[in-house]
């Protein structure tokens, strides 16, 4: 069962609604092969997926919470600037549902920040499933997640406390 989140929103974290429009947007930037279709049948086709994957996660995770996540300076303060979304849910363990940045932004240490806060601010075990091959797979693996599970398709993984958050001793 979902449990409120923890209080006190880290920085770089705002939390929203599964249809913000970014989080829609970033959503599609992901699923790119969709992008031959001809207009209109590739509008139907994301809003039909993202919807459908909307209803699996509140089946799933019904008390699940949506964040935008923003683009975090040097100093660790955050900017205005959204760059992606995280969707958890707070149970025991708390389970990192869906974890995007938007292509745009990746490669720049933002979504490391960003799940080094999650990691901090959940303060015990965090668990979430990663497409086996998907290079988000490296991200996790240096943020301290290790494998604990899956099948051919997907890799669970699994970070506790006094692990390395972000990729710090």
């Amino acid at each position: 069962m979902s449990q409120p989140p923890p209080p006190d929103l880290p920085p770089g974290w705002q939390e929203t609604g599964p249809d913000d429009p970014f989080v829609r947007l970033v959503a599609e930037r992901h699923r790119a092969h969709l992008n031959a279709l001809p207009e209109p049948t590739r509008r139907l086709m994301h809003d039909l997926q993202h919807r459908a994957q909307q209803q699996t996660y509140r089946a799933q995770y019904p008390g699940h919470r949506t964040y935008l996540l923003s683009r975090l300076t040097p100093d660790g303060a955050a900017r205005e600037e959204v760059i992606g979304y995280a969707l958890v849910d707070w149970g025991e363990p708390v389970t990192l549902i869906d974890f995007a940045v938007h292509p745009d932004e990746q490669g720049r240490g933002q979504g490391g920040a960003a799940l080094a806060a999650l990691q901090t601010w959940a303060g015990r075990a965090v668990v979430l499933n990663v497409a086996r091959g998907n290079r988000a797979e490296r991200l996790y693996r240096r943020a301290g997640f290790q494998p604990c599970g899956g099948d051919e398709l997907n890799l669970q993984m699994r970070w506790a406390p006094g692990r390395s958050a972000g990729g710090l001793p």
